[in-house]
Order: structure tokens, then C-alpha cells, then sequence
């Protein structure tokens, strides 16, 4: 009797493998009676998967990448010998998420540290003269033969400060300071700072170091929430960041009352800080 299972089961998986084999043969043979009498092609064997297909390619425009991320940042012309000032007033988000951000900086670099070997992690790039953990070295008069400030005005509507577009010829591990003031309308004595730095970076309010970022930093806006003293008036906030990847390089600065309400960008012409006056 099982002897007699077994033929049965042989002649089933042969039957399967013959018709696995011809399927397509009998499928036509079949489909060619059926159109004889008139069927057309109606139970044809699915076989679309059994079809090699000519690899697709992806066609890649040329510069598409850079067009898209050059709307992020813009380069504005002429000398820069002060920061420049965003007004900030409370206000509601909605969908004008670009305003909760300080578009305006002045940016000095890059500087270049791949002398300091292939591997740049937050202990070494901290450990550079330009990421000192002073404040007081930013300046606009004293620039470091061959280079100058430039304006950016970040286009981002995340409120990405995109350095790696703004240093787009740099190809090296890289530093570079950002300075800007923001204006208020009173004191904040219990406001919050939100940063986030890709990848390493130091962040200074009115001189006086608030933030440095980790490896576990998260590099996205509002990575980290720092309580902060804000003053009726202008505040100076200065960024000192490094990178090991040019291509990946970005600021998110902005800030909030103690209630979470937005410090939000007041849209007119960007207003420059008066120059020191005359002694």
C-alpha cells in the first residue's frame, strides 16, 4: 500500500516539474485553439515574472542636486565689518516655520584642519586653536589674512544655516564661525535656546559659552533645549562649528519663551548692527 502512495506521489511531483517546464508551450497551444474559436487569450499563463527585464537606469541632470540645494543659502554682496541683526517678536508659527529661525549671519572660513589626520571626532576638532572655547577672538576687525566675513541669508524653510553649500568648493575637514544678534523687544530672563549642530560645534550667547555638542547631539533643529537669558535690545550669539564631512555640514538656531511661545523673525529688510561710534 505504501509502495503504491509512493508511485502516486513520484508521478504527481514529475507532472509538476513537466508542466513547470512546458507551461508556457501549452499555454500557447491552448491560446491558439481558443483564438480559433473565437476565445481570444483569456486564460494565458501570467509569466511576467519569468520575463528578464532591461535594467532601468536613473537619469541623473547634471547640477540637480546643487540647484536644489542652492535655494538654501544666499550669498549677499559687499563688505561685512558688523553682524548683522535679526528683530524677533513672539508669535505664531503656522506655516511660516522659516520665520522661527534667525536667517542673517555673517560667516568667517573655512579653515581647514586635515593636517590634524583622516579621523576628526568632538575631542579633536574641540581641541583646535579656531574652536577655542573663547568668545572674545570673533572678531570683525581682526580677520585672519585671506579670509573675510560674508553675509548668508539661509533660504531654508527648516531653518537650516547650510554651510556645506556655503563653503561648496571646500572638500576637507573643515571649521568655520558664525555670528549674528538678535533684537528684542524686553528681557527673556527664562527663555530657551534650541540647537542643533551637524556635526560638531560650540555655541555662545552674549560671550558666554551655553551649549557643546555631543556625539548623541541630535543634528536636526530643536536638538537640544538650553535655558538662556535673553536682554531687552540686541544679543550677540556665536557659533563655532567643525566638520569631518563637508557635504554634511549644517547650524539650526532659534528661540522661545519659557512658555514655548516662538521668538519668531519679523519680516523686512535685514537690519545691520550701527557701527561702533567714534571716540
Amino acid at each position: 500500500m505504501k509502495s503504491r502512495y509512493l508511485i502516486f506521489f513520484l508521478i504527481f511531483l514529475f507532472l509538476a516539474a513537466l508542466f513547470t517546464l512546458l507551461r508556457n508551450p501549452i499555454s500557447d497551444a491552448v491560446n491558439t485553439i481558443l483564438i480559433a474559436v473565437g476565445e481570444g487569450r483569456s486564460i494565458r499563463v501570467d509569466n511576467t515574472d519569468m520575463v528578464q527585464r532591461k535594467t532601468e537606469k536613473n537619469v541623473k541632470v547634471k547640477g540637480g542636486a546643487r540647484i536644489a540645494v542652492a535655494a538654501q543659502v544666499r550669498i549677499l554682496p559687499g563688505k561685512l565689518s558688523v553682524p548683522p541683526v535679526n528683530l524677533l517678536k513672539e508669535g505664531k508659527a503656522g506655516r511660516k516655520r522659516a520665520l522661527l529661525f534667525p536667517a542673517q549671519w555673517a560667516v568667517l572660513g573655512c579653515f581647514e584642519l586635515s593636517a590634524i589626520g583622516r579621523k576628526l571626532d568632538l575631542k579633536t576638532a574641540l581641541e583646535q586653536e579656531c574652536m577655542n572655547p573663547e568668545a572674545d577672538g570673533v572678531s570683525f576687525q581682526m580677520v585672519p589674512k585671506g579670509f573675510e566675513w560674508k553675509h548668508l541669508q539661509s533660504m531654508s524653510t527648516d531653518g537650516r544655516v547650510n554651510l556645506s553649500e556655503t563653503f561648496r568648493k571646500n572638500n576637507k575637514q573643515a571649521a568655520a564661525w558664525m555670528v549674528t544678534e538678535i533684537e528684542v523687544e524686553k528681557d527673556y530672563p527664562d527663555a530657551r535656546m534650541l540647537v542643533g549642530i551637524l556635526p560638531f560645534g560650540r555655541v555662545f550667547l552674549n560671550g558666554r559659552e551655553v551649549f557643546v555638542s555631543t556625539p548623541k547631539t541630535p543634528a536636526r533643529a530643536d536638538g537640544v533645549n538650553i535655558p538662556v537669558s535673553l536682554k531687552k535690545g540686541r544679543n550677540r550669539i556665536v557659533v563655532k562649528t567643525a566638520t569631518a564631512n563637508p557635504r554634511s555640514w549644517a547650524v539650526f538656531v532659534r528661540f522661545t519663551t519659557a512658555k514655548k511661545v516662538p521668538l519668531m523673525l519679523v519680516a523686512e529688510p535685514v537690519k545691520k548692527a550701527a557701527p561702533p561710534a567714534a571716540k
